[in-house]
């Protein structure tokens, strides 16, 4: 049930933020590299976030999105000093919350298997080393599935499936928030 209301409660504004996220440009294979450093900007700033306030809640919370990404943008040498300006416009209160922002970001593997299949055919990224976010490796799908078992493991209650609803639909948000404030092309440091 709470899978379901998950879902159910963040469609739309999934279906919005990949209209709005440069991650298409790597499906059509016309990503420069200079928008595929703000592509990996872009989301190093909400998994950087999203992932530490989530594991203030989930101490057994495995993810480490914002290491790889760090790991690429300092390949490319992209400066991340900007991620400090959105520290304080999100935040966890509760487990259930921070059940809410992991479906967020733990679901967003998927995608990211999809895009990482399509980088080689990208003519402007073949100087790039081996990626490590779009890294292809299964890892992410694995905790995907456990947290949906674990999810479906555990009886919820209504007042818990609306509060980790609602934050989830904040997260999604979120994402959208740090993608339009940072649509300028990030200079080398």
């Amino acid at each position: 049930m709470m899978l379901n209301n998950l879902r159910e409660a963040t469609r739309k504004l999934h279906e919005e933020l990949e209209k709005e996220n440069l991650a298409g440009q790597i499906i059509s294979h016309k990503i420069s590299l200079e928008v595929y450093k703000l592509l990996l900007l872009q989301n190093y700033i909400a998994y950087k976030i999203t992932e530490a306030e989530i594991l203030k809640f989930i101490p057994s919370y495995k993810s480490d999105k914002s290491d790889q990404l760090a790991k690429d943008l300092e390949n490319l040498n992209v400066d991340t000093s900007i991620s400090e300006e959105f520290q304080d416009k999100f935040s966890i209160n509760s487990h259930e919350e921070a059940l809410g922002a992991a479906y967020v970001v733990l679901g967003s593997a998927l995608g990211g298997m999809y895009i990482s299949k399509e980088i080689p055919n990208c003519p402007e990224l073949t100087e790039i080393s081996k990626p490590h976010f779009f890294n292809g490796d299964r890892d992410g799908v694995k905790s995907w599935n456990k947290f949906v078992k674990e999810l479906k493991a555990e009886d919820f209650t209504e007042t818990q499936i609306a509060v980790a609803s609602k934050k989830a639909q904040e997260t999604f948000e979120f994402f959208g928030l740090v993608f339009r404030q940072t649509s300028v092309i990030p200079q080398n440091s």
